[in-house]
């Protein structure tokens, strides 16, 4: 297979307790040995394999994986809440990761912790941000927010906080909940006065705004009735760019927003197919990233940490 990008689902099980996902009632559940070494082997031109879970910073054997991969010049990436990252930091970049993403939802505690629904998960993302500026410089860092109607308010805080942290890159996610219509959370006024605080805010920012995270809403009154999901505007480029395994359905999706919303396809060739003539029409839950490095393909052509 030719993907650029090859996401990971290392693991299914979770320690922290976010209210948008139940992964935390999950019991351990990892990817074994075998299953890693036979689908990196399927993917001869990877350039990045992204882990994600789950948590996997509680898979036992990801440091090993990830040496695997940098052996064969295959760079690393890994999506983490951050609750165990300052004491496997070292553990992780000594095996040769390259990327770290992680998920912040705030610029405060009480923000932040409540939406995670673990105590003192702030506190340990911003010792391990201090940790990586202090001894790691090389490692790319990224914030992945998850916005709704609890934190809209704190993103032109957020993108202050992430200026002072030197983070590199931030990507914007509207929630994806079953049900979820802004206009049912918080009045119209109230979002477009927030959202239009954020955008201001990121003018000042040195962040990196990734794809379509500056204007992740798109049309407002729109976005805040529910008539409106980000999507590329035409044929989805990204899925000749991506590929996601999970091990635990052994199968392979053409992105990693499709295991949420598969149809059932024979094989993932007539999947990737099928999502590149008509996932722009059909697809609900993309992410502004996504959908932008589907309209303007050579943004992971040019530096695949910027998918």
């Amino acid at each position: 297979m030719n993907s650029k990008v090859l996401y990971i689902r290392v693991n299914k099980n979770c320690n922290a307790r976010c209210f948008m996902c139940d992964f935390w009632k999950n019991p351990k559940m990892e990817i074994s040995e075998d299953q890693f070494r036979n689908v990196l082997s399927q993917f001869e031109s990877v350039e990045l394999v992204r882990f994600t879970g789950g948590e996997p910073l509680l898979c036992d054997q990801l440091p090993q994986y990830i040496r695997m991969c940098h052996e064969l010049g295959i760079k690393t990436s890994v999506i983490t809440n951050g609750l165990l990252l300052e004491d496997k930091l070292s553990s992780l970049v000594d095996n040769g990761l390259n990327q770290i993403i992680i998920s912040v939802d705030g610029p405060l505690p009480r923000v932040h912790d409540r939406i995670r629904g673990t105590d003192g998960l702030f506190r340990k993302i911003e010792n391990s941000l201090s940790l990586i500026n202090r001894c790691y410089p090389d490692l790319h860092t990224r914030v992945n927010t998850v916005v709704s109607h609890n934190n809209i308010s704190q993103l032109s805080l957020l993108a202050n906080w992430l200026k002072q942290n030197r983070v590199e890159q931030w990507s914007i996610i509207p929630i994806k909940m079953d049900g979820y219509i802004w206009k049912d959370k918080i009045g119209l006024n109230e979002f477009r006065q927030y959202y239009e605080q954020f955008q201001m805010a990121i003018l000042q920012s040195e962040v990196k705004l990734l794809g379509y995270s500056g204007k992740w809403a798109g049309s407002i009154d729109d976005f805040w009735h529910g008539q409106y999901t980000i999507h590329p505007q035409n044929k989805c480029n990204l899925v000749k760019y991506m590929s996601f395994y999970d091990p635990f359905s052994n199968h392979i999706f053409p992105c990693n927003c499709v295991p949420h919303r598969s149809r059932g396809f024979a094989d993932i060739q007539e999947e990737r197919v099928w999502y590149y003539e008509n996932g722009y029409m059909h697809c609900k839950g993309c992410e502004p990233l996504n959908a932008y490095c589907s309209d303007f393909p050579e943004v992971v052509e040019n530096d695949v940490f910027d998918i």
